[in-house]
């Protein structure tokens, strides 16, 4: 076999390695903060009167709902994004455009959340909205795909 032969294949055989390394650790890492983003939150509930977590899940739960379709219409207009930016013309007001689109579903989705978390503030002692604050600032995001939780990649 010829030494050009020889590297194109050792070549290949790393990258096919580090790409599995790649898919096998991004699997793992998702499961892995699925598991403690439940967890934690059970941990909060947990800490709350039985009225009050039966009333935080049932917010958490339509605010998911709420935004299901806003995960939904990002993660499509991120893919038109993609294929803007790989066009062979590119299209600059298009692409602007295709951004602030995402933008507004951002933005959308943290207004449903603030007016979820105002209204559960109103019906929380200051020790239960002091959890709640602590539980969300320390809420988990992916480092890949931050914009959706956990739960949206999951329950399609």
């Amino acid at each position: 076999m010829s030494k050009k032969m020889k590297i194109l294949i050792f070549s290949s055989l790393l990258l096919n390695v580090l790409l599995a390394g790649v898919v096998i650790g991004d699997v793992s890492h998702r499961f892995h903060k699925e598991y403690f983003d439940r967890k934690s939150v059970q941990e909060f509930v947990s800490k709350l009167p039985g009225d009050k977590a039966a009333l935080f899940l049932e917010t958490v739960e339509r605010v998911h709902l709420n935004n299901r379709d806003a995960y939904h219409q990002i993660r499509e207009a991120k893919k038109e994004a993609m294929k803007m930016l790989a066009a062979p013309e590119f299209d600059e007001t298009a692409y602007r455009l295709q951004v602030e689109k995402i933008h507004e579903l951002r933005s959308l989705m943290k207004r449903r959340l603030a007016d979820a978390t105002i209204e559960l503030a109103k019906q929380f002692s200051q020790k239960e909205r002091k959890a709640l604050a602590q539980r969300l600032r320390h809420f988990p995001r992916h480092s890949r795909d931050s914009s959706l939780p956990s739960d949206a990649k999951t329950s399609s």
